[in-house]
């Protein structure tokens, strides 16, 4: 467990009484931020943003990783550990990865859907992009990426003020740095009632969602429960007879994990003969709700058991006056191309170092290629430059 270690980084471009980046690192600091860092969200109009944090810090990984918080501040003089809101002008979420026991020096916000990142007053989103990625070069990061939601930026358009994103630090050609913009599923709107939310779906989409529940109640007597009551030891039984069954140690994770929530969501579909034929975890905050991990019992395929559920889900949650959907990690079914479309922005800096070169060819290796730093790394037609 790496301990807490606060750190006062006042960026080289900044003097006296300029912002200032504040580090809380490892597990227990920046889950005891959690709380305040979750009540700034909401007061920057990002709800959600960082909320659970505890959740998404205990996440399985491909390599280990280090979390950070860099607290953006007006001045030096905050509390990291209390922190004065009205004091922050951001919060940054990031992850230093490492390769065994050595830190890798590349940092990555590891959330592709930018949500859950950079949380900051809209009128400083892009200030406190700068500083953080500043303030890590000085701790002399080799790779950084960071991603956040274009959304949520000031201007009349996304990226309208991304000029801003110069970062200059101490040596001339020091690094080299990259934007990349994108458009994401973001969230399914749902509307007062059931039928009205459907109505804003692709037709095919619509009568799935509809067909299926229908034939699964017919055929199978399925029956919806909207608070599941299974042991760890069920959900592992379960987890084995699934289509795609996780290892033992994600799937235990999956169902840990839920004690760390706020306000968790675990549903499930029931054979008529008693049998789990889905469950279902997630997360509720605001008026928002959020699909973590499904299970679907193998052998139903014609039944499109991911269909019912999500069928009996939609209508459970608009009940309780959800208006958002979200889907963690995003998904492939057709549903997607009714969500709303956010902007993200991915803002990558690589050190002109031969370390940096070296991190590279170890990230090629051993990171996922799922990894968003790799993506942008390896994208054509990104325009480099120095600072």
């Amino acid at each position: 467990m790496i301990a807490a270690a606060d750190q006062v980084v006042r960026p080289s471009s900044t003097g006296s009484g300029q912002p200032a980046v504040h580090f809380v690192t490892g597990h227990d600091a920046v889950v005891g931020l959690g709380p305040r860092l979750a009540e700034f969200g909401a007061r920057c109009g990002q709800p959600g943003a960082m909320q659970d944090i505890a959740y998404f810090l205990s996440k399985p990984g491909v390599l280990s990783r280090i979390p950070h918080v860099l607290l953006v501040s007006k001045t030096a003089d905050l509390n990291p550990r209390d922190p004065d809101l009205g004091e922050l002008l951001g919060a940054l979420l990031i992850f230093e990865q490492r390769v065994s026991v050595f830190r890798a020096g590349a940092f990555a916000t590891n959330d592709r859907s930018g949500r859950s990142t950079l949380v900051a007053l809209p009128s400083h989103l892009s200030e406190v992009a700068t500083l953080t990625s500043r303030a890590l070069l000085e701790r002399r990061a080799h790779l950084i990426l960071i991603s956040f939601r274009a959304s949520e930026a000031p201007g009349s358009s996304p990226g309208s003020d991304l000029p801003l994103l110069t970062v200059p630090a101490r040596g001339k050609g020091v690094a080299r740095w990259a934007l990349r913009e994108r458009a994401v599923p973001s969230y399914l709107p749902l509307l007062g009632t059931f039928d009205a939310t459907l109505a804003k779906i692709g037709q095919r989409t619509r009568s799935n969602l509809r067909y299926y529940r229908r034939r699964a109640e017919s055929r199978l007597g399925c029956v919806f429960v909207p608070q599941a009551e299974v042991s760890r030891e069920e959900l592992l039984a379960f987890n084995l007879e699934c289509t795609y069954a996780k290892p033992a140690e994600v799937a235990g994770w999956l169902y840990d994990s839920l004690k760390d929530l706020s306000e968790p969501v675990f549903m499930g579909v029931r054979h008529g003969d008693g049998r789990w034929l889905s469950l279902l975890g997630g997360r509720r905050y605001d008026d928002r709700t959020e699909i973590l991990w499904q299970m679907n019992r193998e052998g139903f395929a014609e039944h499109s058991l991911s269909t019912v559920m999500r069928a009996y889900f939609i209508e459970h949650e608009i009940a309780r006056g959800s208006r958002r959907l979200y889907i963690e990690g995003g998904t492939p079914q057709p549903i997607k191309f009714s969500f709303v479309k956010e902007k993200v922005i991915d803002f990558v800096v690589v050190r002109r170092t031969p370390a940096a070169k070296l991190m590279w060819m170890i990230a090629q290796r051993f990171v996922s290629s799922e990894n968003e730093l790799l993506h942008v790394l390896g994208a054509d037609g990104l325009e480099w430059l120095r600072c």
